[in-house]
């Protein structure tokens, strides 16, 4: 029997074609199934690229531990990562980070701090405190994907090479939300170039300050509010995010997201996180407006699997107000 190892596992995800979500004849919507990846989320591209160019670099050796804020995916890619080579790591995540995903990066031998989301300390938010915890050593190693350029690069490198391929390079539209904004960013330079006329929408929460900013509002922190979605939307503007290369922002709230969640679950046989039914919702409204043929691709970041305390959980939905939307 042949051996692989895990992080060869990466990438080369499957594209499949969500029949029952296609508006009108000649419009289809495709997705990215991201969750097919080793920790089941589209972050082990981005982690396994940045290590790899740290250790290119020499700036990651045996004695180095890993240190990274996340909102729970990228925490897990780091986590698996790093047990796979022998190498620490210490995870920042917010409070509103699935008791799945924390199980999951603290399987992986990890240590994890949980960091509250309604602190008034900007140095409790769990990206900064991440930076402070990696300046305490010379032997901490921080990723900070908010920050790097090498996320968007990883994703032009691998993710967005693999969808001009998946679709013979007939992509009319593109659909992503932007947390780190690294996986659009990357992915619609590589659209881009492939295809000038693709269109590059970003999905972005209600309560996400992404929308507001791009559209050139001055008052765009006024927008910021909580939102139940996880690993979409931001509450500051990171340096990741490449809004010139954006043609749109569309909004989606949690109830468009979830009820897309379920949907995907009950109609296509999809396990899907929120992120991805915010995505799908977009990509359908897009889809809606379009004349066939045109294809529209967008991405499943994560597994359902993550959640299912949460949206796929009758008592959590009851709790934040989607009682409505458990299925008979």
């Amino acid at each position: 029997m042949s051996k692989i190892e895990a992080l060869k596992l990466i990438g080369n995800t499957p594209m499949v074609h969500l029949k029952t979500l296609d508006p009108k004849p000649g419009v289809e919507i495709y997705a990215k199934l991201e969750f097919m990846n080793p920790t089941g989320s589209i972050k082990d591209r981005i982690i396994q690229y940045m290590v790899q160019k740290g250790l290119d670099a020499g700036k990651i050796n045996a004695n180095t531990t890993l240190v990274e804020g996340s909102s729970g995916n990228t925490a897990a890619s780091v986590a698996m990562i790093a047990s796979s080579m022998g190498l620490k790591s210490i995870l920042f995540v917010p409070d509103k980070c699935s008791e799945e995903k924390i199980a999951i990066i603290k399987s992986y031998g990890a240590e994890v701090i949980v960091k509250s989301t309604s602190s008034s300390d900007p140095n409790d938010e769990y990206g900064v405190a991440a930076g402070i915890k990696a300046s305490e050593s010379e032997d901490y190693y921080y990723i900070d994907q908010f920050n790097s350029m090498l996320n968007p690069e990883a994703h032009y490198m691998t993710l967005g090479k693999e969808i001009v391929d998946d679709m013979n390079g007939k992509i009319d539209a593109f659909v992503a939300a932007g947390s780190t904004g690294g996986t659009i960013s990357g992915v619609a330079k590589r659209l881009k170039e492939n295809d000038p006329n693709t269109k590059i929408i970003l999905a972005d929460p209600e309560g996400s300050i992404n929308k507001p900013y791009f559209e050139g509002k001055e008052d765009y922190m006024s927008y910021k509010k909580s939102f139940e979605v996880e690993g979409a939307g931001k509450t500051k503007i990171v340096k990741t995010m490449d809004f010139d290369i954006l043609d749109e922002a569309i909004s989606f709230n949690d109830e468009n997201a979830i009820e897309m969640v379920l949907r995907l679950a009950r109609d296509e046989g999809l396990m899907v996180g929120g992120s991805a039914g915010g995505n799908v919702w977009v990509a359908l409204e897009v889809a809606k407006r379009m004349e066939a043929p045109a294809k529209i691709v967008t991405v499943i970041p994560d597994s359902g699997f993550k959640y299912l305390s949460k949206m796929f959980n009758s008592t959590w939905l009851k709790e934040k107000g989607f009682g409505h939307l458990i299925a008979n």
